[in-house]
């Protein structure tokens, strides 16, 4: 029998396997309760406790593995459904796969964004620890694409990769390197949007207060996915091997294959060889349909040397918006060829449309929409009505709720400040009214600066 510190390094060498459950969610239809038994078999050994299914009361299996389980659970309380990611194994001192357990509820709770998987609580018990999490019915994107085995349109790949980019880049700020991006870890909320989930293997510098054992930095992840330098288990790794798994899904969705094959079985050595000797085959080559400018894009994600890739996923958000605009331009420029007349109607629409590509107008531009609108000689009812259908299109709040929002703070920037407790009942509003991020602190901005500046030609 191994001793208690054989076991615990074999822990560490398995990759950390509890950070390789596998969600299967998207191939189970039966929303039949589990029984006691079936709850056994699904995941042998697991003791989960009174106290957990006190408040819980679990339905199905989601998935399970070496180490833990995944359950649908409703809870008692709110009456919500969640999901319980249930480690199965008691605390030890120095346990590096429990520390990350609880690493991975500490990451995704603190990152707050609609591109990151909710987590609601951590529960921790003798015999084990509890991540309840939100659950996500719609999937993940693995099952998407094998709906999709031709590709994806251009324009809905666009929309997912800027949706895991923008949740990288919100985890990336505080020094988070997610480490297993890939199809399996991108799930979807009703309205469609992708989230990033499965926080396990997320590296965080010590210095940052990240758990760090034995194998830390040796080669983790998925290996189709993962970037050179992760596969060699460089000590230096940075956001960029996330740039580089982000770009091999932007591949797989459009081409319907990965960059490189990957066989089962193969070495992290076969495999970076592979890289080595093997150059992928363009996507212009595989879909003729695809601007060399997307292309560019991509390659750009994929170079093997990471100091040539992008810096960071704003980078890389950037220029997917400027290929966007320019595609919608051109496709506009299309729909637009033939006709003798556009209406004034149809060239502000177009206008809203470029405005709103990335869901956010800021009163810079509201303003300047409200200028093109009278000089359309479009009467504003009409101007109202036409952006409300185009936010209806987005799933953005409607022009009415964006109104209410921006009138409350405008009230309270008054006097050219927001307190620390203006900004939070802000920020509690602004979100249950699906207001975004970037679009509020705009907003704020704006009330200040227009407060300021009132104040300034008062006293002039």
């Amino acid at each position: 029998m191994p001793s208690p510190r054989k076991g615990k390094k074999n822990l560490s060498n398995k990759l950390l396997s509890l950070l390789g459950i596998k969600y299967v969610s998207e191939e189970v239809n039966s929303t039949t309760l589990m029984s006691e038994n079936e709850i056994s078999d699904s995941a042998e050994g697991l003791v989960i406790p009174k106290q957990l299914l006190d408040r819980y009361k679990i339905q199905r299996s989601l998935g399970f593995g070496g180490y833990g389980s995944v359950f649908l659970a409703r809870d008692f309380i709110i009456g919500r459904l969640v999901a319980l990611k249930i480690l199965n194994k008691s605390k030890e001192a120095n346990d590096v796969i429990y520390d990350h357990f609880i690493q991975e509820a500490r990451i995704a709770g603190q990152l707050d964004h609609e591109n990151i998987v909710v987590i609601y609580n951590v529960e921790e018990y003798e015999s084990c620890a509890c991540i309840v999490m939100e659950y996500l019915a719609e999937g993940s994107l693995s099952v998407l694409m094998r709906e999709k085995p031709d590709g994806f349109e251009i324009k809905e790949a666009i929309k997912i990769i800027t949706g895991i980019l923008e949740g990288l880049s919100v985890a990336h700020r505080m020094k988070v390197i997610h480490r297993d991006i890939k199809p399996e870890n991108i799930l979807f909320d009703p309205k469609g949007r992708p989230k990033v989930s499965d926080f396990g293997i997320a590296h965080i510098p010590k210095d940052q207060g990240g758990v760090h054992g034995p194998s830390e930095l040796k080669p983790v992840g998925t290996p189709a996915y993962m970037a050179p330098e992760q596969l060699r288990g460089r000590k230096s790794i940075d956001n960029r091997a996330d740039l580089y798994s982000t770009g091999t899904i932007f591949y797989e969705m459009l081409t319907g294959i990965r960059p490189y094959e990957i066989v089962k079985g193969m070495t992290f050595k076969e495999i970076i060889k592979t890289l080595e000797k093997t150059e992928y085959v363009q996507v212009s080559q595989i879909r003729k349909d695809v601007p060399e400018k997307l292309e560019q894009i991509i390659d750009k994600l994929l170079q093997s040397n990471r100091n040539e890739r992008y810096s960071d996923a704003k980078e890389v958000l950037n220029d997917l918006k400027v290929f966007y605009n320019d595609l919608k331009q051109e496709e506009q420029a299309d729909q637009r060829s033939g006709q003798f007349f556009t209406s004034s109607e149809a060239l502000l629409e177009d206008v809203m449309r470029l405005l709103l590509v990335d869901g956010i107008m800021s009163p810079a531009e509201r303003r300047e929409l409200n200028r093109r609108a009278e000089r359309l000689k479009v009467l504003p009812e009409k101007a109202r009505e036409i952006e409300n259908k185009i936010r209806q299109e987005m799933s953005l709040p409607s022009l009415e709720t964006l109104e209410e929002y921006q009138a409350t703070v405008t009230l309270l920037a008054g006097d050219g400040v927001l307190s620390d407790k203006e900004q939070e009942i802000l920020k509690e509003a602004s979100t249950r009214l699906g207001i975004k991020d970037v679009e509020r602190q705009m907003i704020e901005q704006d009330a200040i600066e227009q407060s300021l500046k009132g104040q300034n030609n008062e006293n002039s």
